[in-house]
């Protein structure tokens, strides 16, 4: 007998070109779906970062607006100082790439939030109660915004965990009233009776630059009604650029010039400027890795986010 097999009945193997063409789709469908999820990871982060430094411009500038549309002034008979923004400090942040304009705010204020948000509370407490928070009189404070370089945990200089942050310090009005009210040199007497800034005093990190302009409306010397801008910077040139500039009791000071011709105008509005770092930019910078000013502001363009508010004064 005879046994017959049937060949056709067999399964068929992959040839040596079926599997190269098969690997090579593969390959393929790999490297894009690499690719793919490579660029939606790039681009979330590109959006947290965004989020979260708007988040931080927010609310350093909503803060700095408000305490701004509240600001006492009371010029006239007294020679007292009640605002002062300087930017005379450019060694502030990493070694060879400090902030190009880090400047600083001190002036009165009535604060929503003095008190710890208790004004207006109707506890009664002793002038020398322990309770720090609790409303013991007053509506007028004095406030500082500073830009710093430090450990945003410790308040340290340590250059590993350091970056830059925005600090709002608020006196009290029993703090500002007893140690701080009726002087001539508003900066150098809050350092003395506010003391050093610490973590809760910090607003917000990565502030890469803080710019302040005034805009002054004078008389000039036809005797005709003028506007100028006046930007508080270290350095930069330009027209009107001043490191200080102060009011005070008599008058605007640019330079703390009592002289000068703006000295009898006011400040119609105040505009803020902030550069805020992201986290990876901030890294960067701390290397120095900078060889121009070219390759600088690529990567201030490609790593920082500018945001700007026009804050009115009000007048009295």
């Amino acid at each position: 007998m005879k046994i017959i097999f049937n060949n056709s009945s067999r399964s068929k193997g992959f040839t040596l070109a079926e599997l190269l063409v098969a690997m090579t789709i593969t390959i393929v469908l790999v490297s894009l779906t690499i690719v793919i999820t490579g660029s939606a990871i790039d681009a979330w982060k590109g959006a947290r970062t965004e989020i979260r430094a708007a988040g931080q411009a927010k609310i350093m500038l909503n803060a700095l607006g408000r305490d701004l549309e509240s600001m006492v002034i009371r010029q006239g008979n007294n020679e007292s100082q009640w605002l002062i923004a300087s930017s005379d400090v450019d060694d502030i942040g990493p070694e060879a790439e400090s902030s190009p304009n880090a400047a600083r705010l001190v002036f009165y204020t009535a604060a929503s939030d003095r008190y710890d948000g208790n004004a207006g509370s109707r506890e009664k407490v002793g002038a020398n109660s322990a309770n720090r928070d609790a409303d013991k009189g007053g509506d007028v404070s004095v406030v500082s915004y500073q830009l710093d370089f430090a450990d945003p945990v410790w308040g340290d200089q340590s250059e590993n965990f350091s970056t830059f942050v925005l600090y709002r310090k608020l006196l009290n009005p029993d703090e500002t009233y007893n140690g701080v009210a009726s002087t001539d040199d508003l900066e150098q007497t809050f350092d003395t009776r506010g003391g050093d800034n610490n973590l809760a005093d910090l607003m917000c990190e990565n502030v890469y630059e803080f710019t302040v302009t005034f805009v002054v409306k004078y008389r000039n010397t036809q005797g005709e009604n003028a506007t100028a801008s006046i930007p508080i910077m270290s350095s930069g040139s330009g027209q009107n650029v001043m490191k200080r500039f102060a009011i005070n009791g008599t008058g605007l000071a640019p330079n703390l010039n009592t002289k000068s011709q703006f000295s009898g105008g006011r400040v119609a509005a105040v505009e803020l400027a902030i550069t805020v770092l992201s986290d990876e930019g901030v890294s960067i910078l701390k290397k120095s890795p900078f060889d121009n000013q070219i390759e600088k502001a690529k990567f201030l363009e490609e790593n920082s986010y500018r945001y700007t508010r026009s804050v009115s004064i009000p007048q009295g």
